[in-house]
């Protein structure tokens, strides 16, 4: 198994700086070489070149459903593996700018259609800490690519977990931020309603420096006043793993001696709504956004139907999600329906934060995934507490109904098991809350960071 070697953006301007930045790149890329065997990669550069800026030679890995200017995007799915778009995703167009390389294009769920990046084509993206372990997903090739320290940062996409699953499953730091705050279009789409890009990196001061590039606003001041936190038992702490559970009270144990305020929330109906409107509106919004996206394409692909797409799906689990979306069952007038109980949705998690007594809350805490990483194969159920669970729906518990709702969340490293399996925490906000969100997520990092266990 490799070894463990992550690696921050200090830490890279440190190497650079004491050798050269095209020296960095190269062994960026042989390290991508020599984990192979993790398949975290679907195309690797022979070479690749930075330019000069705030991450002037920094490596970067990009999950292979945002569109690169060099290299295929091929959504993890058989029909679009030779796709070459020819541009580059909002994203990736403003860290490239900032002089970023781009060293190749990361493993996923195919379609990013599941949360354990066993894919079909590719094959399946283990877990650095444990081969047989899934590393999560969708984005489960970028986690790898900075658990394993190849790159200090990585780009992924998350719908309704895809970069905060696989950052809990391995051990990092994962940005979802508000949808449309990191750009629209230029990616193999799911849903506008929930897609958004992100990044995987070890510390959130890299994820802070990462979206300032991006969004061109300047990170928040963190504040010195005490945080208030919402703990929202109710759901989200529901049939955890014995193991998650005790570490994250151990880091919420660990927080209240720092000085944070931990106040017991409700976000009233959350995990019901979310069940009620989450999937119809994925399956309303994929069956017309994958087609409109493939129109865009320059080269051949660009006639490709969504039935075309469909017939060569590879991963079983998603040819099942996929062809039940093509079949129809959402109308329009369903799908309106359910961008009403959406509303509803984000209503709720406004009053939770937002309390009538006590002042707002600067987040809600909560384990990122009730359970450590599922062995790979465990595709469709995976034993928790003593039973078999549906893995897909217990993973996104409580990753899901911020994702429906739009909101920013990011996941940390709480801990781990006995094992050496890692485990999160996350923290929510309501949606244009990023720069405060970022700057509360600091704190907290820095809190787990300097307080001993009790």
């Amino acid at each position: 198994m490799p070894s463990q070697q992550t690696t921050g953006l200090d830490d890279i301007r440190q190497r650079i700086a004491a050798s050269s930045a095209q020296e960095v790149i190269e062994e960026s890329l042989e390290r991508a070489r020599e984990i192979a065997d993790l398949n975290a990669f679907i195309t690797l550069a022979d070479r690749a070149q930075g330019s000069a800026g705030p991450l002037a030679g920094v490596p970067l890995a990009v999950k292979d459903n945002l569109d690169t200017r060099e290299f295929p995007t091929s959504g993890g799915t058989p029909s679009l593996r030779a796709s070459r778009p020819q541009r580059d995703q909002h994203a990736v167009e403003r860290l490239r700018a900032a002089g970023a390389a781009v060293i190749g294009t990361t493993n996923l769920h195919e379609l990013a259609l599941g949360v354990t990046s066993n894919n079909a084509t590719f094959g399946p993206v283990r877990n650095p800490h444990d081969p047989s372990r899934s590393a999560g997903g969708s984005s489960g090739g970028s986690a790898v690519a900075v658990a394993t320290g190849v790159v200090p940062l990585a780009l992924g996409t998350d719908t309704g977990g895809s970069v905060r699953v696989p950052a809990a499953h391995c051990g990092l730091v994962g940005w979802r931020p508000t949808v449309g705050r990191w750009g629209t279009g230029r990616t193999v789409p799911i849903s506008s309603t929930r897609d958004t890009a992100g990044v995987l990196a070890t510390r959130v001061a890299d994820v802070t420096v990462v979206d300032e590039l991006v969004t061109g606003e300047p990170a928040a001041p963190a504040g010195d006043r005490p945080l208030r936190l919402g703990v929202p038992r109710t759901g989200f702490f529901d049939g955890l793993h014995p193991e998650v559970a005790a570490t994250v009270e151990r880091a919420l144990d660990r927080l209240s001696d720092a000085g944070v305020e931990l106040v017991e929330v409700r976000v009233a109906d959350a995990h019901d709504l979310d069940a009620e409107c989450g999937l119809p509106i994925v399956f309303f919004e994929i069956v017309r956004e994958l087609p409109a996206y493939l129109a865009t394409l320059p080269g051949p692909e660009n006639r490709l139907t969504l039935a075309d797409v469909l017939a060569e799906v590879a991963s079983p689990d998603v040819r099942g999600t996929l062809g039940f979306a093509a079949g129809g069952s959402v109308t329009d007038e369903y799908y309106r329906q359910n961008l009403a109980v959406r509303d509803r949705l984000r209503a709720a998690f406004a009053a939770a934060l937002r309390p009538a007594d006590g002042g707002p809350l600067d987040a809600l805490v909560y384990p990122t995934v009730p359970l450590p990483a599922p062995p790979v194969g465990d595709d469709d159920t995976t034993e928790l507490n003593g039973r078999q669970v549906p893995v897909f729906l217990t993973t996104i518990q409580n990753t899901g109904p911020g994702s429906t709702a739009g909101m920013p969340a990011i996941s940390l490293p709480a801990g781990a098991t006995a094992a050496g399996l890692p485990i999160g925490i996350s923290l929510e906000a309501l949606p244009g809350g990023d720069r405060a969100l970022l700057a509360t997520a600091g704190r907290v990092e820095a809190a787990l960071a300097a307080a001993p266990p009790r």
